[in-house]
């Protein structure tokens, strides 16, 4: 079979995936599984479906707004092969880095995996077309469900089928864990995954407050008459009261002795909005996003300055990036030759104002552990003759001699 024809789906000689009934079973449709599509409240066990079909945790707008963050930050970034030995920048960029897919930019790539780590807990590449070495050149993402991990016969280590073919993980498959278990576990974790059940609770919280604003007995306000009023009067008055003041600005003439009372909201309404906003704080801290980057409360006693915003990208790089990165580089790494190693460069996203980046930079340069063509590439310069020098300017000179001085009678013989 030809790659094009494998790429392409022109070529099979396996049978139809609809034909396979255990992987039909499994597929699921945008069209069933979208989470607009349910309208009846999430009982406490939909946690399971939740991990069973994690696209459903986007209807919590914390889970949505978390993914696609950490998915776009990693995209963003350029990722290198460097010699393991030296760090530095390898020439000839292997193919596999420059265009993975080569059908999507390699953006596209990078964001597919991130998202499928992200929501599913791993995610799976199909590696092909490999070069005179052997290795691969091509991995293009596929579809978690279509793909079958299951233990061999000695229960020793797992086995992977994909559309009827046998894959060989390294070879032919590459499978990326969120959160790798350890031995015993065939599937990566994921933060959906790990907090099902407090997403279903945000979600039953969401819904709980929307049926409270749409079909809930909410009212704007009360007008309270001194004496009984009968049903037909009541209604007029009502009807009065809306077709003068509803939705409209001014100032209202009350006669008769009748007031009007606003009606604000009740603990328990209060409290209804404090638990979305817990179960979004938590949503939040299984991704390892600080919560101001989600517009969520800081704490008692904290505020977002100037100061420790830089901190807190710090913590987003750390805690919410750093995870899907680390896998891609360790699977990356092993498909480029052994003397070298794939890293993301994560300058772009910890990328300081222009004053603090120069002032760092002045300081690496003489200071002697930065060169300036390293400087230039920070900022997206291209390098320059001479640049890759370590040139201190603060180097340690030879103190100057002091010159003797005449003697008076050389002085003498100077004067004349």
């Amino acid at each position: 079979m030809g790659i094009l024809g494998r790429l392409l789906g022109t070529e099979s000689t396996t049978p139809d995936l609809a034909d396979d009934a255990e992987l039909s079973a499994r597929s699921w449709s945008w069209a069933t599984t979208f989470p607009s599509t349910l309208t009846s409240p999430i009982p406490a066990t939909y946690g399971a479906a939740v991990r069973s079909q994690p696209e459903l945790a986007l209807a919590a707008p914390t889970v949505w707004a978390s993914a696609r963050m950490v998915a776009a930050s990693v995209s963003s970034m350029p990722w290198l092969a460097k010699d393991r030995r030296t760090r530095v920048v390898i020439a000839n960029q292997p193919a596999i880095l420059r265009q993975p897919d080569p059908f999507n930019p390699r953006e596209v790539t990078l964001n597919q995996l991130a998202w499928a780590m992200l929501l599913r807990g791993e995610a799976f590449a199909w590696l092909t077309a490999p070069d005179r070495s052997g290795r691969p050149t091509v991995a293009i993402p596929v579809p978690n469900d279509e793909v079958m991990v299951s233990w061999n016969r000695d229960e020793t280590r797992p086995t992977y089928t994909w559309r009827g073919m046998s894959m060989t993980l390294g070879v032919d498959l590459m499978h990326l864990k969120y959160q790798d278990l350890g031995p015993g576990y065939l599937h990566g974790v994921g933060p959906v995954q790990a907090i099902a059940g407090s997403i279903a609770g945000y979600l039953n919280a969401d819904r709980l407050t929307a049926s409270q604003f749409t079909e809930g007995a909410w009212v704007d306000g009360v007008l309270e008459a001194p004496n009984k009023l009968t049903a037909p009067e009541a209604q007029r008055l009502r009807d009065q009261w809306d077709t003068a003041h509803a939705g409209k600005r001014g100032t209202a003439v009350l006669e008769g002795g009748i007031t009007y009372k606003p009606v604000m909201m009740s603990n328990s309404d209060a409290q209804l909005l404090e638990g979305r906003t817990y179960y979004a704080t938590e949503i939040a801290r299984a991704f390892g996003i600080p919560a101001p980057l989600l517009g969520l409360p800081m704490g008692e006693g904290s505020s977002l300055t100037y100061a420790n915003l830089a901190d807190i990208k710090a913590q987003f790089a750390q805690f919410a990036v750093q995870p899907v990165t680390d896998m891609l580089e360790a699977h990356f790494s092993a498909l480029v030759p052994s003397t070298q190693e794939v890293l993301f460069q994560f300058g772009s996203l910890l990328r300081a104002d222009i004053n603090t980046r120069f002032s760092v930079y002045e300081r690496a340069l003489n200071a002697g552990l930065m060169t300036r063509n390293e400087a230039r590439e920070l900022e997206g310069l291209p390098a320059v003759a001479g640049g890759d020098e370590f040139t201190p300017t603060n180097a340690t000179q030879e103190p100057a001699q002091d010159e003797p001085q005449p003697t008076p009678a050389q002085q003498d013989q100077v004067n004349a």
